[in-house]
């Protein structure tokens, strides 16, 4: 690493507003310090921040999630090969292809597709801009994403909704970060506990009059003391392990929910579990 004597001077030294970047000399915009320039800095600043801090969440949950569907997507792989090689040797006597095979073909094509998708549409923010979706219909496939990367195959998953659609306004990206940080962390929370007790409930509704969509997701799981109850939304705070968790996680839930217009609060008892709510707005 470079060092510089801290009296040197000439046209090496660093100014107040100067960086090293190699072996080059770059100025760094100068803060404005006009009040109204200096508050859209400011904002523009947080802004950058904040889509930071969103990325750095989802690249941190694509790639557990990853790793397990990947586990999965092999298992599917072996198979679509052992049925194509019966289907290679029917055909080398002249046979046609069993309907069978034939099916389980398409079935493990139409698998391999969806989680790709699935991945694609959490890990990319050229999907984030906004479109009516089902709230439902987006937790069915965060459901499915989770099982097939094992994160929530050992835990009892219950959901509700109404038969018709709950549709709001918002980056599916978004809301499906939503739920994978959500649903992630009850199953954390309720793993530890017996067969019985590993259970998560998620509830979608509506209130038309008001405009808005309400959602649930609790657990049974180890709850939380008032003290760490205080913290959830502080960035980067975590219980967790080293390597279990970056502590973004609720910090961006938080966030993803109040951009649109929603409201989100926690509900925790140590020993008891936990229920998180939070509504949208209504699709108009």
């Amino acid at each position: 690493m470079f060092q510089s004597s801290p009296h040197s001077s000439g046209p090496h030294s660093l100014g107040p507003s100067s960086v090293i970047v190699g072996s080059r000399k770059s100025e760094v915009p100068p803060i404005p310090m006009e009040p109204e320039a200096h508050r859209k800095w400011l904002a523009e600043e947080l802004e950058r921040t904040r889509a930071r801090l969103l990325q750095a969440d989802r690249l941190a949950t694509l790639g557990t999630i990853a790793a397990g569907v990947g586990h999965e997507l092999n298992n599917v792989a072996a198979i679509l090969n052992h049925t194509a090689t019966f289907i290679r040797m029917r055909a080398a006597a002249g046979q046609p292809p069993e309907p069978d095979d034939l099916i389980a073909l398409e079935r493990g094509v139409a698998h391999l597709t969806e989680h790709a998708r699935n991945l694609l549409h959490l890990g990319a923010p050229s999907q984030d801009r906004q479109e009516v979706l089902d709230v439902a219909a987006v937790i069915a496939d965060v459901l499915s994403m989770l099982h097939v990367s094992g994160r929530t195959k050992r835990v009892s998953i219950m959901t509700h909704a109404p038969k018709s659609p709950v549709r709001v306004a918002m980056s599916r990206t978004k809301l499906e970060q939503i739920f994978v940080n959500l649903v992630t962390n009850a199953a954390d929370a309720v793993i530890e506990q017996p067969p019985e007790g590993r259970l998560i409930r998620i509830e979608v509704s509506e209130i038309r009059e008001e405009g808005r969509a309400f959602c649930l997701v609790e657990d049974a799981g180890t709850g939380m003391a008032p003290e760490v109850l205080a913290r959830v939304f502080e960035t980067y705070f975590t219980t967790k392990p080293s390597g279990k968790g970056t502590g973004l996680g609720l910090s961006v839930v938080k966030s993803l929910i109040e951009a649109v217009g929603g409201y989100i609060e926690i509900e925790s008892e140590l020993g008891k579990g936990t229920a998180v709510r939070f509504d949208l707005p209504l699709s108009t």
